[in-house]
């Protein structure tokens, strides 16, 4: 291997470690985040979504404490046959969240282990005094950290590979 090669490739370890130090409070949406209610029904939250062309959102209490999480896909499992489910009868009770001092990586990794394979995450508040979720503060999304990746890390893997083939 180059010695050319090699600088690339610490170069490129560099850039996933600074990546790390990445937290999802420097890349999450917080404030207007689009939220549901656990007695709306499915067919109100389907409009919604369609609306805002998003797959998901947090279901809140009136205290604005997450205790859930809705997807389009569960969503789609009962429209047809019974459009006027409440969506606390169909959402994910104990979906993956992250918080806002988690790093990026990890993150990202919830979102692709998950067995429902989200594309965005809630950021919660676990210093919230209550047993279940927490506070909801914002939301990330997969794209946002894909982005990320994609400019500091990929790129570079990109380089990497055309000179290490390149003997």
């Amino acid at each position: 291997m180059s010695k050319f090669v090699k600088l690339h490739l610490v170069r490129t370890l560099n850039k996933y470690k600074e990546l790390q130090k990445v937290r999802v409070k420097d890349v999450m949406v917080s404030g207007d985040v689009i939220t549901t209610t656990p007695e709306k029904t499915i067919g109100e939250i389907f409009d919604e979504m369609i609306k805002y062309n998003i797959s998901g959102m947090p279901v809140v209490d009136d205290r604005g404490v997450m205790i859930g999480f809705i997807t389009l896909r569960e969503i789609r499992k009962y429209m047809m046959s019974h459009p006027y489910l409440n969506v606390g009868e169909v959402m994910l009770k104990n979906p993956p969240y992250t918080t806002a001092d988690e790093d990026i990586i990890t993150a990202f990794e919830k979102m692709i282990e998950f067995d429902k394979k989200l594309d965005q995450l809630p950021v919660i508040n676990t210093k919230y005094p209550e047993k279940i979720l927490g506070k909801l503060e914002g939301i990330i999304f997969m794209e946002d950290i894909i982005k990320l990746l994609y400019k500091n890390v990929i790129k570079e893997l990109k380089i990497l590979t055309t000179l290490y083939n390149t003997k």
